[in-house]
């Protein structure tokens, strides 16, 4: 309406002139669509120091965000604890970290979020990890393994190798993974490090009163860049 404005009142009267100075540009429209699916942590560990609560809060303030802001692009979130689920917005303020089912399953947990990609494809695919522990849990021939760190705070192996297979098919498929840690602990830190050497994305040592903060930034930072 207040471009037509500019252009009647240089001259009324039909058919209109439109002049590039005519134009009113009241909001930027980033051009790229992204397809995103959030990988929220449900084991046990999470309910330490206000984790889940906080993962809680973004994951529900970034659905918000882009379902105000960013309509065409695809949101989802994937809860996982031993096992992986694909949570529901209007679960998710019920939804609460898992004491029946303490591991932690990444595999499973990444391969329902390639899933949904896969049905939402976009030129930029991302999924976003939040978590504050290496997997105890993974799926190998359709059969379900848990294990044990050898040690506390350890890593469980066998456990970390096939997460990793399964980082590495995400890779292939052109996904990017972001990951928000809320510990730091040395074998964490190592395996995350082998994350980010496979993948080529990003990981992030945050606290759970930081979190939002970084996420919705991070978040927007990806939005302004045109692919």
């Amino acid at each position: 309406v207040a471009t037509l404005k500019h252009a009647l009142a240089r001259k009324a009267g039909v058919p209109l002139e439109l002049r590039p100075e005519d134009f009113e540009i009241y909001e930027n429209d980033y051009a790229s669509s992204s397809s995103t699916v959030l990988c929220l942590d449900m084991s046990w560990s999470m309910s330490w120091e206000g984790r889940f609560a906080a993962a809680k809060k973004v994951a529900m303030a970034m659905e918000t965000l882009i379902r105000s802001k960013f309509p065409r692009d695809f949101f989802s979130i994937v809860g996982f604890y031993t096992r992986a689920v694909e949570l529901k917005l209007k679960d998710l303020p019920e939804a609460s970290w898992n004491m029946g089912d303490p591991f932690t399953n990444l595999q499973d947990g990444l391969r329902l979020a390639s899933d949904l990609l896969g049905r939402h494809p976009s030129r930029n695919q991302h999924i976003i990890v939040i978590t504050d522990g290496q997997p105890t849990a993974y799926f190998l021939n359709k059969r379900l393994y848990c294990e044990w760190p050898l040690s506390f705070g350890g890593i469980s192996m066998r456990a970390a190798q096939e997460t990793l297979k399964e980082v590495e098919r995400i890779t292939r498929k052109g996904i990017t993974i972001n990951t928000f840690m809320l510990d730091d602990s040395p074998s964490l830190r190592a395996f995350v490090d082998k994350m980010t050497q496979i993948n080529r994305g990003r990981a992030l040592f945050t606290r759970p009163d930081h979190l939002g903060e970084y996420m919705l930034v991070d978040y927007l930072s990806k939005k302004r860049k045109r692919v």
